[in-house]
């Protein structure tokens, strides 16, 4: 079964070091590294209201196609409890668990779907289906898998490639014109590009000719040239 990006399904992504909170409920780590034999991880999720909350968690494994989202069902990764709920104003620890502690060429991501779920007790509970959805991803890698990436451009769109084995988080991202003046393409986090996959932005000609991406990736900050293709 697949699962692509939908309204429903609402990708809180923050370049921020803080937690990730959407609503009264707060995620931290925001995203989660695991080693290719460790056998398990933690989240700590809190309620910030004064009411009980209700929450469903998912893991899926996590695609890049042309550059959308694309999730799958997996069987690598169990998250416990997968159903949860957390008192107003109290902390949920959740784990989760590899089944299958692999060594792998290459690294694997995941994403850890966080639905708030009504309480259907409740008159208004049950006319709801959803609250709020938050998105974790959870990569499981070698420490020495990175990424390896390069800049084409197709018409008016920059897409940048990686070739490497890891991925790379993308963070203010500016695209230089011949005389090295950078131009905005996305100030804070400009997205994820996973191994062998692409990412792709959209750019006006007219404010000039690109010669290269500045952009800093899993905290270093990076200068591509932009190659035609």
């Amino acid at each position: 079964m697949m699962k692509r990006f939908s309204i429903f399904l609402v990708f809180l992504l923050s370049a921020l070091a803080g937690p990730l909170t959407a609503g009264q409920l707060t995620v931290a780590p925001i995203r989660l590294q695991m080693g290719p034999t460790q056998p398990n991880a933690t989240f700590t999720l809190t309620n910030g209201s004064n009411e009980d909350g209700f929450y469903q968690l998912q893991l899926f494994a996590w695609e890049q196609e042309k550059g959308e989202t694309v999730l799958k069902q997996q069987h690598d990764l169990i998250i416990t409890p997968p159903v949860t709920m957390i008192p107003g104003n109290s902390d949920q620890v959740v784990r989760v668990v590899r089944q299958r502690p692999t060594v792998s060429d290459k690294e694997k991501s995941y994403r850890l779907i966080i639905s708030e779920v009504p309480d259907t007790e409740s008159e208004r509970g049950a006319q709801l289906k959803v609250l709020l959805r938050l998105s974790v991803p959870v990569f499981v890698g070698d420490k020495n898998q990175t990424h390896a990436l390069t800049v084409t451009r197709q018409q008016n769109r920059f897409v940048i490639h990686n070739k490497g084995n890891g991925h790379a988080r993308l963070v203010n991202a500016y695209w230089l014109d011949d005389k090295q003046q950078p131009r905005l393409i996305r100030k804070g986090l400009a997205g994820y590009v996973l191994p062998d996959s692409d990412l792709g932005f959209d750019y006006d000609p007219r404010d000039g000719q690109p010669t290269a991406i500045s952009v800093t990736a899993n905290g270093k900050k990076l200068t591509l040239p932009v190659e035609e293709e």
